[in-house]
């Protein structure tokens, strides 16, 4: 206690009961130390280049493997994928670039960029007791029916959507409870804008906040036809400055650099994929939503309003042209309350400087509030004749002409019965114009 109260330490273990701190050390120092090679290089090609530049001290393949393995602390990476264009494009203009001087500006443009998006994660990483984060992506198009058949490639299939958002920083553990999925397929809905506005509306006004929490801040890519748009700034601002609680000041809008936009959802969508590479076969939507309900707690989209929120703002918001800040080259925005109840917008090109420059961004004697979007009608959505008949084609192929009296199949004979209701309306149009045309040139004027 002596020690504790002198220097703040306690006391070391002296008479040999440490043994956990000492038990993995040579294979923590081991990773630590780890040397990675080329992924194209192997132990084998290793050994035959050795035997060829030590021609008198050859060895056989397995005593070099065992001293590789054994006495070497060496692995093999693997091959890149999804590396940033910006980081390749300077690495090698640095490797071939023989002017000093410009060399020198290419560095220092790399660790801009560097510091850039170390910014971001840092910004990723940060929690606070007042702070709420939130991301949120859109998986890869899932594919209706998933067949191991040749000519699936080949063929036309109906997409199935997953919308993921992911509750906490990039430390946070993702378990059901901060996962949740909004899922549909191509003929309920579209995969536009609207649709994932109308899911993240759902979703935050579902949303319980603390009484301490008076930020809120949202992570998602910077994709323009589904994230970074005027209609998603109008949906949160309206959000902010009717629905939200009082205690929440400020929402928080990040986009990452390009390039470098690895947030939480991707592990999620990883271990989906990783699940579906398992599957030979997944002929239905509710095979999709099984295992996504295993990672995520699930909404069918079809089931909330999808709301039109680009054509409800287009009279209330003004053309980004005309805002006070660069739309696209902005990184974060920061939405807040006005006295009159409208909403301010501060728009930063950087993660570390700010302007501070809040302006309106509604049209003249407008207001956020203003902003009322209709409903989107679900399951309209008929997917064009050569589609169906591509799917139609395709589950011949693997189930058989009669692939229609399978019950699994069900949501692909429905989407066929309501392109044939189609069709024949568009026959009776047809015919029914035809008539009245003929009619009235039969017309007899003669009297």
């Amino acid at each position: 206690m002596r020690r504790f109260y002198e220097k703040g330490e306690m006391a070391k273990e002296r008479r040999g009961g440490d043994r956990k701190s000492q038990k993995f050390e040579e294979k923590r120092k081991a990773v630590q130390t780890l040397l990675y090679l080329p992924p194209e290089l192997n132990i084998k090609k290793l050994w035959r280049m050795y035997n060829k530049d030590h021609p008198t001290l050859k060895v056989k393949q397995h005593f070099f493997r065992n001293i590789f393995n054994c006495c070497y602390n060496i692995g093999f990476g693997t091959p890149r994928t999804d590396v940033c264009s910006t980081c390749l494009l300077l690495d090698e203009n640095i490797k071939k670039e023989t002017n000093a001087e410009i060399k020198n500006k290419l560095i220092i443009e790399k660790r801009v960029h560097r510091l850039r998006f170390k910014a971001f994660y840092e910004i990723l990483r940060e929690q606070r007791s007042d702070l709420l984060t939130m991301s949120f992506d859109c998986q890869k198009n899932l594919g209706l029916p998933k067949v191991p058949d040749q000519s699936a490639y080949y063929s036309r299939q109906y997409n199935f959507y997953n919308f993921t958002i992911v509750v906490g920083s990039s430390k946070a553990k993702l378990t059901k409870d901060n996962i949740f999925s909004y899922v549909w397929n191509k003929t309920s809905h579209n995969k536009g804008s609207n649709e994932i506005i109308s899911a993240v509306h759902h979703f935050l006004t579902n949303l319980e906040f603390k009484e301490e929490i008076k930020v809120l801040r949202i992570v998602a890519d910077g994709c323009s036809s589904q994230n970074k748009n005027t209609g998603m700034l109008a949906m949160l601002g309206k959000w902010l400055t009717i629905e939200a609680a009082r205690h929440v000041k400020k929402v928080e809008i990040i986009f990452p650099v390009v390039g470098h936009s690895f947030i939480s959802h991707d592990r999620i969508f990883a271990q989906i994929e990783k699940d579906l590479k398992k599957r030979e076969v997944i002929s239905s939507p509710e095979q999709y939503q099984e295992i996504i309900t295993q990672y995520c707690k699930l909404t069918p989209l079809d089931t909330i309003a999808v709301q039109d929120w680009k054509s409800a703002y287009a009279p209330i918001i003004k053309p980004t042209t005309s805002w006070h800040l660069q739309f696209q080259k902005c990184k974060r925005f920061f939405l807040t309350r006005s006295k009159t109840n409208n909403l301010l917008v501060q728009g930063e090109q950087s993660y570390r400087n700010d302007i501070k420059v809040k302006k309106t961004i509604t049209k003249k004697n407008k207001s956020i509030t203003m902003v009322i979007p209709d409903v989107i009608p679900a399951n309209q959505i008929i997917p064009n004749k050569a589609k169906v008949t591509d799917v139609s084609n395709l589950l011949k192929k693997h189930y058989g002409e009669q692939w229609k009296d399978i019950e699994t199949l069900t949501f692909y004979k429905n989407i066929e019965a309501r392109r044939s209701e189609q069709e024949d309306l568009e026959e009776i149009s047809e015919i029914s114009n035809d008539l009245c045309e003929n009619g009235f040139d039969d017309v007899n004027l003669i009297v």
